[in-house]
């Protein structure tokens, strides 16, 4: 069972949408949809991993204009207390469901904004780096020091991109071009 970490098992379970339009006003409204079209069960399914729905406005030379990126956590969220697990949050998605992100900027240089870069970013064992990290900021023996730095490293060696395209922005073209 490959699951999240295998990229080509992620990528077969997802399909993403954008929506990028300029409108007369110069406004620039970006909707980007992540759908789970090949899991039979909620994307991810466990609170370990996570993923990320992210964007970027770009300019002609494909650099990205600054403070136009955006992102959203898909995943399940647990956080430990003293009285056991809480969920945070929960922007799993179910299957055949979406999950969006919309964004929308105006001035400084939106209108030389010519495209969007959309990815999704995966983090097989997100829960686990975090575990793994407080851990060893507190005190520990030697030897499970070096287990639990061993198995960070591992934690942070599976993170990768299933997902990474630039879409043309459409509509009324930007002021002066």
């Amino acid at each position: 069972w490959k699951g999240v970490h295998d990229p080509e098992t992620f990528r077969q379970a997802i399909a993403v949408g954008v929506r990028a339009r300029r409108r007369t006003d110069g406004v620039v409204r970006v909707t980007a949809t992540v759908t789970n079209v090949g899991a039979g069960h909620y994307l991810p399914t466990t609170p370990t991993p996570a993923a990320w729905l992210e964007l970027e406005l770009i300019d002609d030379a494909g650099a990205a204009i600054a403070g136009t990126r955006a992102s959203k956590r898909i995943g399940r969220q647990l956080r430990y207390g003293a009285d056991g697990f809480e969920q945070v949050e929960d922007t799993r998605i179910p299957p055949g469901a979406s999950l969006a992100l919309d964004r929308a900027w105006r001035g400084g240089r939106i209108g030389a904004a010519t495209a969007v870069r959309v990815w999704v970013r995966v983090r097989p064992d997100d829960y686990y780096e975090g575990l793994y990290q407080r851990r060893l900021r507190g005190k520990l023996p030697a030897e499970a020091r070096r287990d639990f730095e061993a198995a960070l490293a591992r934690a942070q060696a599976s993170p990768y991109v299933a997902y990474d395209e630039r879409w043309p922005i459409t509509g009324a073209p930007a002021a002066g071009r």
